[in-house]
């Protein structure tokens, strides 16, 4: 049937724009990004549409940092309206996961497809086995400066590196210094603008002279599916925030935890069977 649907130009962009729905809607409500769902959708898409790109994983990568850009502004945009963003928060940490995201774009111009798509699974798995489990509070407060650089750097090069919004990671941790999960969702929606925008960056420079890349591409970035994944989730993310104060989140983070461990182990094992890790020099 999804053969069938991409095999002809209508068919591609409705499942992209699909793909932006759900993207947009769980941004806004779980302040994730929307990355975890866009990457391997469309790295899917343009494995069965464009059989001779050899960066598929590059590209949805890049082309989901693109989308999280408006994503997140519009996300956190509404989470502001609603006094659920800690500005406090966001400028501490924002340096570190800006160097972060710098790093983890540069970093994945030297993997090959199947080596992203072997950390992107593992990732999903990581992030789906949090979804699953409570978060206790560790303390009430956020670390020293060394501590929180560690942090920010290190949520910002792994959410680059993967391209998601950084919320899978920054929302339990916030949660776990003390902050409420609704302070948590708004404030990771702000940061995901400080992550998307230096990896998207880094993605398009490293792309150019990049073979194998898909056509209409700027960089990695996969135009087309940036002006049809933008369409929706832009949209949505603000329906996805508004929603966020109105249902029980905790039975709706531990579907998404289920889901993102499959999709985590069926992009992993893609990856060791189409020959595990290897680099670009």
């Amino acid at each position: 049937m999804l053969d069938l649907f991409l095999s002809e130009t209508p068919g591609i962009v409705f499942i992209l724009l699909i793909t932006g729905v759900f993207s947009g809607f769980v941004a806004g409500l779980l302040g994730v990004g929307g990355g975890i769902i866009m990457v391997p959708f469309t790295a899917l898409i343009l494995i069965k549409t464009q059989p001779e790109v050899s960066t598929a994983m590059h590209s949805a990568i890049a082309t989901s940092l693109a989308v999280i850009i408006p994503t997140s502004f519009v996300s956190a945009k509404t989470h502001m309206s609603l006094g659920n963003v800690d500005f406090s928060v966001v400028r501490k940490f924002a340096l570190f996961v800006i160097i972060g995201g710098f790093g983890g774009a540069i970093i994945a111009r030297f993997l090959d497809n199947s080596s992203l798509k072997i950390l992107f699974g593992s990732l999903c798995i990581i992030f789906g086995l949090i979804f699953l489990v409570r978060i206790i509070v560790i303390q009430h407060g956020l670390p020293n400066v060394l501590f929180r650089a560690c942090i920010g750097v290190v949520v910002g090069l792994l959410s680059s590196l993967v391209g998601i919004g950084g919320g899978s990671l920054m929302v339990p941790t916030l949660t776990a210094f003390g902050w409420t999960m609704h302070k948590a969702v708004g404030t990771a929606a702000v940061m995901g603008l400080f992550i998307a925008i230096p990896g998207m960056t880094s993605f398009a420079v490293m792309g150019i002279d990049m073979p194998g890349r898909p056509t209409y591409s700027l960089g990695f970035i996969w135009l087309p599916g940036v002006l049809c994944l933008a369409a929706t989730s832009f949209f949505m993310a603000m329906i996805g925030a508004k929603t966020a104060d109105k249902i029980n989140r905790d039975k709706l983070r531990k579907i998404f935890g289920i889901v993102l461990s499959i999709v985590g182990l069926r992009l992993a094992y893609s990856g060791l069977s189409a020959g595990g890790f290897g680099i670009y020099l």
